[in-house]
């Protein structure tokens, strides 16, 4: 198993490679397990191509990696890439915002819709705040209009 994991890390690197390649980047990509996700990392200054408009392009590129990855393999794997700490940043971004929404909801009582957001930020959001009792989240909607509810505990809406 862990020499397929390597096989599959090694065919992950190699694929982003060659696709940056394609792009004109050539640098290197840092590879790494975290559980079952396959972690890339590529430190580059020429971020605009590769991240794209809030981050279409790295998502459409993380998409492809990740069905190229899979067809390889019968095992559950995820790839997940980030273009010189930009996916880092965001998170870390994300996670200040929505602590200081969910301190307002705490005050306030006031239930807060976030804007719509992809599975892994929601899931981001989620996490975040988890460990305040005082509220809870939910999501709503469906597809792309899919979004995280923050409520506080006792509120009925």
């Amino acid at each position: 198993m862990s020499e397929l994991n390597d096989d599959l890390l090694a065919l992950a690197k190699l694929r982003l490679e060659e696709i940056l390649t394609f792009f004109g980047v050539n640098t290197g990509v840092k590879a790494g397990f975290a559980g079952e996700t396959i972690e890339l990392s590529v430190e580059t200054d020429v971020t605009g191509r590769l991240i794209g408009h809030r981050g279409e392009t790295l998502a459409a590129l993380q998409q492809l990696l990740n069905a190229m990855v899979r067809g390889q393999t019968s095992e559950r794997v995820f790839v997940s890439i980030d273009i010189a700490g930009y996916k880092r940043s965001r998170a870390a971004h994300l996670t200040e915002r929505v602590q200081a929404d969910a301190k307002k909801v705490i005050e306030t009582g006031e239930t807060k819709y976030l804007r719509p957001m992809n599975a892994a930020e929601r899931r981001l959001v989620h996490m975040a705040l988890a460990d305040l009792p005082e509220v809870f989240t939910e999501s709503e909607g469906e597809g792309t209009g899919r979004r995280v509810v923050i409520k506080r505990v006792g509120s009925s809406g």
